[in-house]
């Protein structure tokens, strides 16, 4: 289904999905960063109660004094968070407690997580800068050593619920939670306003490539003013419209010109010829045709070669260019055989054409060997017609020419001859 969205949504997906696993990276850290923060925060608070209690329990653990210990321990009640404190003697025996909760259950399992920790620790709370920290589940626990003149005396656990941290915790979080939202919502605007930006090169490119295939029109040329990766893609797609357009081209050029002679092939000047009667129609406008071929061509061959042949056609091929007017069509049929269609060409405009070709091709010279040169001629046949008749006017009046073209053979080559009755 991804794979069906357009690339647009795909850039929101992607710049949004970015976006809030970094919103969940740095809320990660920034909340357990708080945890640390708030967790030895609130155990200094709690060192600096026991710090406070300790220096003045010496007198009472110095004398054993339970009273005054309980007195000491009594002032906690000042701190709401403080659920249990106790203080030792130097053989480990309670001499006073503190308890803020209630239930054997619960004092049963602080003093087992007292023991726990003087068990793990005995050696550090032999020292007398040495204490214990500790914080678990829903509570925190400091121990500290009380010595009187370099000799321990006692020990002094204070346990403190967390319920403090956790609200200043808690209150982050949500804190957070919001900024996080605000942030990504932000951000997915932003990134709805600017994928324009990356998307804009790529959708005129695609549009570009749908208007090609539409149309099938290769001329067109995306203009580009980016100096990022984009230029090269819209360079590229340039480059490749431009082949396309120079294969097209010789494609055409093979299918409508003669590859001898560079002439317009047969099929091509059918077409043309149609196209120009169809228009002299509707304009009742002349149209004048021209058949001509190359005498004793066969000859030529026979005695000079095909490749002196060759170059007799293509000599032959300029001459009609030349002599032909520059909108007239000059077509090679096949084999020696040639067709010229005048446009607009009345009868005489088409008899003067069709003496220019025979004059020149007379009178050009045919280097076919090194110092050698030949000479050949034409014979034409002309017909004209105001215009073209409706019904199968193209082929009448090729064959009308066709005819003429014959009779000029037979009445010695090397002229022109005008058809009259051939369009009957």
């Amino acid at each position: 289904m991804f794979d069906r969205i357009s690339i647009r949504y795909k850039l929101i997906v992607l710049l949004g999905l970015s976006a809030a696993l970094a919103l969940l990276i740095s809320s990660v850290i920034t909340i357990y960063s708080t945890y640390l923060s708030e967790s030895r925060s609130s155990l200094r608070v709690l060192h600096q109660l026991t710090d406070v209690i300790s220096e003045n329990m010496r007198a009472a653990l110095a004398f054993h004094d339970g009273e005054s210990a309980r007195t000491l321990l009594a002032a906690l009640r000042a701190d709401p968070h403080i659920q249990f404190a106790v203080v030792n003697d130097e053989t480990g025996q309670p001499l006073a407690e503190y308890r803020a909760v209630t239930g054997q259950a619960a004092v049963a399992l602080l003093l087992e997580g007292i023991q726990a920790r003087i068990r793990e620790n005995a050696d550090l709370l032999r020292r007398e800068e040495g204490f214990v920290e500790h914080i678990e589940g829903g509570s925190m626990t400091v121990l500290r050593p009380v010595f009187f003149e370099g000799k321990p005396i006692g020990l002094l656990a204070v346990v403190s619920d967390t319920r403090l941290m956790w609200s200043k915790i808690r209150e982050l979080v949500l804190l957070q939670a919001a900024t996080s939202v605000v942030t990504l919502l932000l951000l997915l605007f932003l990134s709805v306003k600017l994928q324009s930006v990356f998307t804009h090169p790529i959708m005129s490119l695609i549009r570009a490539m749908r208007e090609v295939a539409r149309t099938k029109n290769y001329r067109v040329a995306l203009e580009s003013d980016r100096r990022d990766e984009f230029r090269d893609l819209h360079e590229g797609f340039n480059a490749m419209l431009a082949d396309i357009r120079e294969r097209d081209e010789q494609l055409s050029r093979l299918a409508t010109t003669d590859a001898l002679t560079g002439l317009a092939n047969r099929r091509h000047a059918m077409d043309v010829l149609q196209t120009m009667a169809v228009r002299a129609r509707r304009k009742a406008e002349p149209v004048g045709v021209i058949m001509l071929d190359i005498d004793a061509f066969k000859k030529v061959n026979d005695l000079h070669g095909h490749p002196a042949g060759d170059l007799v056609l293509q000599a032959v091929a300029q001459v009609l260019q030349a002599s032909a007017r520059e909108y007239d069509l000059v077509a090679r049929l096949g084999g020696e055989e040639f067709l010229v269609v005048c446009d607009s060409g009345t009868l005489e405009v088409t008899t003067a054409v069709a003496e220019r070709i025979r004059a020149g091709v007379e009178a050009c010279p045919i280097e076919y060997d090194l110092g050698a040169v030949l000479h050949v001629t034409v014979s034409l046949g002309v017909c004209a017609a105001v215009p073209p008749p409706a019904a199968g006017g193209v082929e009448k009046m090729i064959r009308a020419a066709d005819k003429a073209l014959y009779r000029a053979k037979e009445a010695g080559r090397n002229r022109y001859v005008v058809a009259q009755e051939e369009m009957g």
